[in-house]
């Protein structure tokens, strides 16, 4: 597995199945965006990538402090894990926030990442004001020829949407195997501070 922050990226050259999303704590929900990626990229002789943020988009634009479940390289680790050959990054802030959905789709996702098949979660946003969703997506990936694969919720059985900030709740309550079974893993060691940590103040 290959780590890049994009100003840094190489010229891609192979085309890719790009899956897209903040990926924090690398949940069942993401485990399934990166299974369904790898499956394209094997169905249609793609590299599987993936593109990220190195810290999740709330917690600079968000009023509340969000704590970062699974810092770039760890997160990286985890995707490699799970069959991803390339993770690119960029560093969310204000000028990243301010693309619109135009140029993140022809600029970044086609001519940059190469992407010829995009798999995403079924509320995943892009662009400026977050203007884009999974129907917008579908009509630039149609008009352009690209793939989508639109991954559906992932819950517990007992209907519990596994999502970042579900696992943040189960560890602010100290509820180790309710964070464990959405992570689908053990705790890592940060996650282990942050539930011993200052939630527990």
């Amino acid at each position: 597995m290959q780590l890049f922050d994009l100003q840094a990226l190489p010229r891609v050259r192979e085309p890719a199945a790009v899956c897209l999303g903040t990926f924090d704590g690398v949940h069942r929900g993401h485990q399934a965006l990166l299974d369904a990626t790898v499956a394209a990229a094997r169905q249609h002789g793609l590299t599987a990538c993936a593109y990220t943020f190195d810290v999740p988009p709330a917690a600079v634009l968000g009023h509340t402090p969000t704590e970062v479940l699974t810092p770039i390289a760890e997160k990286a680790a985890l995707m490699g894990a799970y069959g991803i050959d390339t993770v690119v990054y960029s560093h969310f802030d204000a000028a990243v926030a301010a693309h619109e959905a135009e140029w993140f789709f022809e600029e970044l996702l086609l001519e940059r990442l190469r992407a010829r098949h995009i798999v995403i979660g079924f509320h995943y946003h892009f662009g400026r004001f977050a203007r884009g969703d999974a129907e917008l997506m579908r009509s630039f990936c149609e008009k352009k020829g690209v793939g989508l694969t639109v991954v559906p919720p992932v819950c517990l059985p007992d209907g519990t949407l596994i999502s970042s900030s579900a696992i943040r709740d189960a560890l602010h309550r100290g509820d180790r195997r309710l964070a464990e079974t959405m992570l689908n893993r053990p705790l890592s060691q940060r996650e282990e501070v942050l539930l011993g940590g200052r939630y527990n103040e």
